[in-house]
């Protein structure tokens, strides 16, 4: 570590750890963070400031602000000592804490001993999301520091700017053990299927969908099994499909508590029909778009006539596997007028007219 700075921010006691919340809000004083390694940063980095969001899952009138300078280290954080030490057990070794960033990136929760890095992703921006570390592995060592690097990429790429709230030493073993998720294309939905182990107080799933892996939309919820120690199986089909889609399971416990899933990721679905598109310009001066959808493994041919059935070009002739295509098609040697461009698939044939304009 380097570049050190040491900033009082009156926060803790020396007995926080004894504590169930450190919310930034009511809980001790006289706590010292040592910021290190964030390039030109200085202690301004470090502050208590005023919830960004308080209409989300953290309605908490404060909280933490980090601000990492674009010519910090991956590492740059803070850490403290001045709690003293404390000994991991079942009560304090599974460790919550609510994240609001504006980028995507692990976050690092490390108690040193023992030494070891717990690096949870956040899966969106600027909204809060609670991420668990969990230490349970580590139960019977004592702890002398805690060091928080709210934003961890590998290399570092810009600034960011961090908020964190509510850090919970608490033991809360998940409430569902999930033993699988996957996604499968079924003609044009997508069906999700998963499995659980157990289930302790499951109120259900709510099953959450992204085009481009960062910002997600909630589509349906399905019930859970309350508390079971019996396996049971979930399933739900997407019918809203289009394009390459990305999905996660936010599990969801009577008491609000939740975690998510692991990400499985859906390529686009193959159309249902075979279908030649108008082109696009139309009219055009000299270059034009044509799309086309296969819907199984074929032979394809797609040629341009002119209006007396002559043959003046050939875009397509291949075998083509299911999936949507596009061509585009260049008449800067024609002169203007009609032609027709025809596409062949196994059995399937389609024309359509298109207008040459110079």
């Amino acid at each position: 570590m380097k570049n050190f700075l040491v900033l009082s921010l009156f926060l803790f006691s020396v007995s926080m750890f004894g504590q169930a919340t450190i919310d930034f809000e009511t809980v001790g004083q006289d706590y010292k963070w040592n910021i290190f390694a964030n390039g030109s940063g200085d202690s301004t980095a470090l502050s208590v400031v005023a919830n960004p969001n308080t209409t989300g899952i953290n309605t908490s009138a404060k909280c933490l602000k980090y601000v990492v300078a674009p010519n910090a280290d991956p590492w740059s954080g803070f850490y403290g000592q001045s709690h003293g030490s404390f000994t991991l057990n079942a009560d304090n070794s599974m460790i919550t804490m609510m994240v609001y960033k504006d980028v995507i990136s692990p976050v690092d929760l490390k108690l040193e001993p023992p030494n070891v890095d717990h690096k949870v992703p956040n899966t969106v921006i600027n909204q809060w999301e609670k991420l668990t570390f969990d230490y349970t592995s580590a139960i019977g060592t004592t702890v002398a520091t805690i060091t928080l690097i709210p934003d961890f990429p590998d290399p570092r790429t810009g600034g960011s700017v961090n908020y964190m709230d509510n850090i919970e030493f608490i033991h809360t073993p998940v409430p569902v053990e999930l033993t699988s998720f996957s996604a499968t294309t079924v003609k044009n939905s997508v069906q999700l299927e998963w499995a659980t182990a157990t289930e302790t107080n499951n109120k259900g799933f709510e099953i959450q969908k992204s085009s481009n892996r960062v910002a997600y939309v909630t589509i349906a919820f399905v019930d859970g099994n309350g508390t079971s120690t019996s396996s049971h199986e979930y399933s739900f089909v997407d019918t809203k499909v289009s394009g390459k889609s990305f999905y996660r399971l936010c599990q969801v416990d009577f008491d609000g508590t939740s975690k998510y899933s692991k990400v499985v990721e859906v390529g686009e679905l193959a159309p249902a029909s075979f279908e030649l598109s108008q082109n696009f310009p139309n009219p055009f001066n000299p270059v034009t778009n044509i799309k086309y959808s296969v819907a199984s493994a074929q032979q394809v041919t797609l040629k341009i006539f002119n209006v007396l059935g002559k043959e003046v070009a050939t875009l397509i002739n291949e075998r083509k596997e299911a999936g949507n295509y596009n061509v585009d098609f260049s008449a800067a040697n024609l002169s203007s007028g009609t032609y027709i461009y025809r596409l062949q698939a196994g059995a399937f044939v389609q024309t359509k007219k298109m207008v040459v304009l110079k």
